[in-house]
């Protein structure tokens, strides 16, 4: 009765495994955060993409008010870097990345404040509407007030990559020069 009564204990144990690193896994990371990109953190060697948002990407340049094209993915990447400013964040995976890419998470500041939240009211970052409606309003606010990247013009991150995609196809489609 005893061996039978164990077994059915580890065997209980066993099953909840699973569970519980999965739970584990979802568990916020807290720690000294470093800025990747606009929308990336780094935090104890985990990545995390802020959700609910898209900020430019590698390459990607924007126009300012007078015109001028400016390399809007460093810019997007140094505010976030500053809004964290070498001290200690905290990421909570939030949902399934589409891809194998970072996990999404709500990252959140010593003092509380949503990483993504301020990205979008600073105008650095946009709202990821095919994600999340959660930060429409606050765009339209920084779109209004014309704020960071739209005092000139943005092109969303998510067509400038789609319109990059399409023109690295549309060259693999040429046919090659003829000697």
């Amino acid at each position: 009765m005893r061996a039978a009564a164990g077994t059915l204990l580890a065997a209980l144990l066993l099953a909840m495994l699973p569970a519980a690193a999965q739970d584990k896994a979802d568990a916020p990371t807290r720690g000294i955060g470093t800025a990747l990109e606009g929308d990336l953190v780094s935090v104890k060697g985990q990545e995390f993409r802020l959700y609910g948002i898209d900020a430019p990407d590698k390459g990607q340049t924007c126009v300012n008010v007078k015109g001028r094209e400016y390399d809007c993915f460093s810019l997007s990447k140094e505010v976030l870097r500053r809004l964290i400013n070498d001290r200690e964040i905290e990421c909570t995976p939030h949902g399934k990345s589409p891809h194998t890419g970072p996990k999404f998470a709500i990252c959140r500041a010593e003092n509380g404040d949503d990483l993504a939240f301020a990205m979008v009211q600073r105008g650095y970052a946009l709202a990821y509407r095919a994600l999340s409606p959660a930060y429409i309003s606050v765009e339209a606010r920084a779109i209004s007030y014309r704020r960071g990247l739209w005092a000139g013009r943005v092109e969303p991150p998510w067509l400038w990559r789609s319109r990059q995609t399409a023109e690295q196809l549309q060259q693999m489609r040429r046919p090659a020069p003829q000697p």
